[in-house]
């Protein structure tokens, strides 16, 4: 069993060129989002669902990067990053969205759950996210705490 194990993981070095100096597709696509600067639209707020989107040209991929990164831009790790990202880079917008729930319900619709992962799809050359607004709770929960680190140190 052991031997099988060792074959499997050599087979999977060859096929991935692991041992390779060039970057992954991971490197190449994450580089190509971080140096963009891409402007969010949101498209729709459902309770506590919110997608936005992002051109695809708008973070540096053309038709052809989109096909050869497929398997990554579908991946947990491009998703989750690309997705978390923008949601901190524009938290101000997102903030406003939780100022315009309803304080009846908004402890059924943002503290009863518990952003886990985004959702993505792609149509009209846009990245389509799909996130639960009670990550931008978490965010400016975060942010708060920071903040009061730093005066407790002044």
């Amino acid at each position: 069993m052991e031997n099988y194990v060792k074959s499997i993981k050599e087979e999977v070095k060859t096929e991935n060129n692991i041992d390779s100096d060039l970057p992954s597709n991971y490197r190449e696509l994450l580089l190509k989002f971080i140096v963009s600067s891409p402007v969010i639209k949101i498209e729709k707020i459902d309770g506590g669902d919110v997608s936005f989107s992002i051109g695809i040209k708008e973070i540096g991929l053309s038709c052809r990067d989109v096909e050869k990164y497929r398997t990554e831009i579908y991946s947990y790790l491009a998703v989750n990053f690309m997705g978390e990202l923008m949601v901190r880079e524009n938290i101000n917008v997102f903030a406003k969205i939780l100022t315009k729930i309803d304080k009846n319900v908004y402890s059924d619709v943002v503290n009863s759950y518990e952003h886990r992962k985004f959702g993505l799809k792609m149509f009209r050359s846009r990245l389509h996210f799909y996130f639960h607004i009670s990550l931008v709770q978490t965010i400016l929960n975060e942010d708060f705490r920071r903040e009061v680190k730093k005066m407790e140190k002044n």
